[in-house]
């Protein structure tokens, strides 16, 4: 089995079931509705039933839902599914909210489509590539669902250096998942297509508590004294961009699609 890319994935895994994160999680940009209609447009066989793995609160199962017959939307973390319930288009009758691990939970397909969204890079590589494959319709692929990290935004690079300071994983190092995912032949690139960019408008504070629905930025991890730090630098940073306290922020969908593999040379 492949080396899963980040040392102790598990401990950071369970951060999600941190109520902080949770409580603060609906704060991180939502994907553009154009993100569904190119994900519809990757379903191509029957029965027209999607696979959502590290659902979080349902921010891809949720909108899908309308296009689809099923969604079995898949998350470790029992706190983040019962949020996904109480949000909009979280009583669809027709998403099945399902608690366990993407490497071994009990499923039901053929699924015409799995998705992942910013969670796919906790997984065991070698262990959910070939069972997506073996899941998938004839025409199935996998979209991994993200928001490309918007370089175009003045305060960026300040931003990276702050969080870089504050995390809780302070050895983590970005890569290029899908590169990596290619070279182990657990996944083969077929497309790639973003979204037009959304503007989305968001209060100085709101930006700001959406920084602590990420893992490494836990409440529940951070020193209290860490936390007030990192909220004060942030409302430094960002508030000369503001206007009447209100940020606007160009909010892009990417997706990246292809076949799972089964990781042989």
């Amino acid at each position: 089995m492949m080396k899963h890319p980040y040392v102790d994935a598990e401990h950071h895994v369970a951060r999600f079931q941190d109520q902080s994160v949770v409580d603060r999680y609906h704060l991180r940009p939502a994907y553009p509705p154009e993100t569904f209609e190119l994900l519809n447009d990757l379903i191509r066989d029957e029965p027209r039933a999607v696979l959502d793995l590290g659902c979080g609160t349902g921010n891809i199962a949720r909108p899908l839902a309308a296009y689809v017959e099923r969604v079995d939307a898949v998350d470790l973390s029992l706190p983040m599914l019962e949020r996904g319930r109480t949000l909009p288009g979280g009583d669809s009758p027709k998403i099945r909210w399902l608690q366990g691990r993407a490497e071994d939970i009990a499923l039901e397909p053929p699924y015409a489509l799995v998705t992942a969204g910013s969670s796919l890079h906790w997984m065991d590589w070698g262990m959910v590539m070939p069972r997506f494959a073996r899941m998938l319709t004839e025409h199935g692929v996998l979209a991994i669902v993200h928001i490309p990290d918007d370089s175009s935004l003045p305060w960026r690079d300040d931003y990276s250096e702050i969080r870089q300071r504050y995390s809780t994983n302070p050895t983590y190092q970005p890569i290029d998942m899908i590169a990596e995912l290619e070279k182990a032949h657990l996944f083969q690139r077929q497309g790639e297509r973003e979204t037009a960019p959304m503007a989305v408008r968001q209060t100085v504070e709101d930006y700001i508590a959406g920084q602590h629905g990420l893992s490494v930025l836990s409440l529940d991890a951070m020193p209290a004294e860490h936390a007030a730090q990192f909220d004060a630098e942030m409302r430094a940073l960002v508030t000369p961009f503001a206007r009447g306290g209100v940020l606007t922020l160009q909010v892009v969908g990417g997706i990246t699609w292809g076949k799972p593999l089964r990781g042989e040379g």
